[in-house]
C-alpha cells in the first residue's frame, strides 16, 4: 500500500496493483473507527506501448466493479510489439503488462509505473501518459524505481542487475503536457548480473548526492547518483550478505544521536529486511548505524573517481 501525497483542500488517495492495473481509492477524513470504507475513484489499465495513448487506459468505475473499454485484446500483441514472447512466456498467455512497482512525485504532481515490458510510463493526474522510459533491447522487465525530492531525477531497477539514472525535464510540462526523459547513466558491477535489483532510493544530504541499490544478491551498494555514461562499479558495497539474506527493502532514517558517539553528532540509521526460509528464531531484521566514517570514505572514493 501507498498513499498518494495530499495537501490541505486537497483529496487523499491510496494506491494498490493487481497484474496489469492501479488501482486508486478515496481515503476519508482520518477518524477513530477501527476500519474505513474505502471508495474506488480511479483504475489504469497498461498495455503494449503501441496501442492507443501509449498503452494507458483509465477504466471508468461501476457499480458492477471495472469497466473495461474495448476495442484492444491482450492476445493479439506482445509487450514488445513485434510478435514475440511476452514477460512469463506461456504462463502469460494474454501478454499482460504487469505493474511491478508504483510511486507518486508530490514535487512533480506526476504519477509513475514500473511495467514487466520494461518501461517505466509516467502519468498526469488524470491518467495520461506524459512520458515513457525506456531503452532499446532492453527486453528484461522493471522491478521498482525510485524519485528524488525535486521530482527531476528518477533511478529504476531492471531484473538484469542494472540501475539506470534519468532526469525528467519538466520546463514544458505545463504548457505542452508532456515531460522529457534523458538517460544519464547505467550503473553495473555492484550486484550480480542477471539477478533482479528490488530497490534504490536517493540519500546523502539536502542534494541527495549518493543512491543505495538492492537486490535479491544480498548486496547493498552505494552509488554516485549524478553519474554520467557507463559505470563498472558501485562507490562502496555498504552490505554484502550473499544468497542467504535476499534484501527486499531498506528504511533509512537521518538524523538523531549516537550514544557510543562522545562528541554527540548526528547520524543516520538505517533497516535492511529480507531473508529467506527462517528457522526457530524467525528472520532477522538488520540495524546499521552508517557512520561518519563511511560517509567520508564514499565521498573520496567519488571524488576521485
Amino acid at each position: 500500500w501507498q498513499g498518494v501525497g495530499s495537501k490541505d483542500g486537497k483529496n487523499s488517495f491510496l494506491m494498490t496493483s493487481s497484474d496489469d492495473f492501479l488501482h486508486l481509492w478515496e481515503i476519508d477524513e482520518p477518524s477513530t473507527e477501527e476500519s474505513w470504507e474505502l471508495t474506488e475513484v480511479m483504475s489504469i489499465r497498461f498495455t503494449p506501448m503501441e496501442t492507443f495513448g501509449y498503452g494507458v487506459t483509465v477504466c471508468r468505475i461501476t457499480g458492477k466493479g471495472l469497466d473495461i473499454p474495448g476495442g484492444w485484446s491482450s492476445s493479439r500483441a506482445s509487450p514488445g510489439g513485434d510478435g514475440g514472447v511476452g514477460y512469463g512466456g506461456e504462463r502469460n498467455p494474454d501478454n499482460l503488462v504487469f505493474v511491478f512497482d508504483a510511486s507518486y512525485c508530490p514535487s512533480s504532481g506526476l504519477l509513475g509505473a514500473a511495467l514487466s515490458d520494461g518501461s517505466v510510463r509516467l502519468m498526469n493526474g488524470r491518467g495520461v501518459c506524459v512520458s515513457i522510459l525506456t531503452l532499446p533491447g532492453c527486453q528484461s522487465h522493471m522491478t521498482s524505481f525510485s524519485w528524488d525530492s525535486s521530482g527531476t531525477r528518477l533511478a529504476s531497477c531492471v531484473a538484469t542487475g542494472h540501475l539506470i539514472l534519468w532526469e525528467i525535464d519538466l520546463a514544458g510540462y505545463s504548457y505542452r503536457g508532456s515531460v522529457t526523459p534523458a538517460c544519464m547513466a547505467v550503473l553495473e558491477g555492484g550486484h550480480q548480473v542477471g539477478r533482479p535489483l528490488f530497490g534504490a532510493q536517493y540519500c546523502g544530504g539536502k542534494e541527495e548526492e549518493l543512491l543505495v541499490s538492492w537486490g535479491i544478491d544480498g548486496r547493498l551498494c552505494l552509488w554516485d547518483s549524478r553519474s554520467q555514461g557507463n559505470i563498472g562499479a558501485p562507490l562502496n558495497t555498504l552490505v554484502a550478505k550473499n544468497d542467504d539474506y535476499p534484501i527486499y527493502a531498506i528504511d533509512m532514517f537521518h538524523g538523531g544521536n549516537n550514544n557510543d558517539n562522545n562528541n554527540n553528532k548526528e547520524v543516520s540509521r538505517m533497516a535492511v529486511g529480507g531473508g529467506r526460509e527462517g528457522g526457530f528464531l524467525g528472520i532477522p531484521l538488520y540495524l546499521y548505524d552508517i557512520t561518519t566514517k563511511m560517509t567520508t570514505t564514499a565521498s573520496t572514493t567519488r571524488t576521485t573517481k
